[in-house]
């Protein structure tokens, strides 16, 4: 394994993901998230949808072009909350990738710098395999959802850890089902989560930007 991925997976890394809890804090004040059986249902979703709906622009980005993968991934997100919470991720984990690799001309080469692409572009540059930046991807998505949870005083600590465990062989299959996929098979699996998350800008009060 390439010890730079450790790097890139530890939540110090400023990727911008913190801020941002997946749809979650929605579905929690909507009363989605009513015990652990819920939360896990939700989290494994959530797993399946960023395989489907996210993993393919990478994967294009990586393969093809991550300028026509950007595009792409900009049509395919029509909600405004998850477009603006895609290219706010991207943007700052592309700043954060510049000022590691010392590479500045990651940010100027794609015109919305949506999340997926952002990183199947970066690592792609940074001599990454794309298998590596597809786990990095969904790793990330799965745990920054479980840390807003956390925040959200949905579970403790201790207990995320355990439902994170539990989690790697749902994303193990995701990853698998979908090596293949490109952006014309990007497709929505967890309309729950899409609608929590469309809500969100309508919430009485948030934590989160998404």
């Amino acid at each position: 394994m390439d010890s730079r991925l450790l790097q890139l997976a530890d939540s110090a890394f400023p990727a911008g993901s913190f801020a941002h809890s997946a749809g979650f804090e929605a579905l929690r004040q909507l009363g989605l998230l009513k015990g652990e059986d819920a939360l896990v249902l939700r989290l494994r979703e959530l797993v399946w949808s960023a395989a489907s709906s996210a993993l393919p622009f990478l994967n294009d980005a990586f393969l093809r072009s991550a300028v026509e993968a950007d595009a792409a991934c900009d049509v395919f997100l029509s909600s405004q909350v998850a477009n603006r919470a895609s290219r706010a991720q991207g943007q700052a984990f592309l700043l954060a990738a510049e000022a590691t690799f010392a590479n500045e001309a990651l940010r100027g080469a794609l015109p919305f710098g949506h999340v997926a692409v952002a990183m199947g572009h970066t690592l792609k540059a940074e001599g990454f395999t794309l298998a590596d930046a597809r786990r990095l991807f969904l790793f990330g998505v799965t745990r920054a959802a479980l840390s807003a949870i956390v925040r959200l005083g949905g579970a403790g600590p201790l207990r995320a850890q355990r439902v994170l465990l539990e989690l790697h062989p749902v994303m193990d299959e995701a990853l698998n089902e979908t090596k293949d996929f490109t952006a014309n098979d990007a497709t929505s699996t967890a309309p729950l989560l899409d609608l929590a998350q469309s809500a969100h800008d309508r919430l009485y009060s948030r934590l989160f930007q998404s």
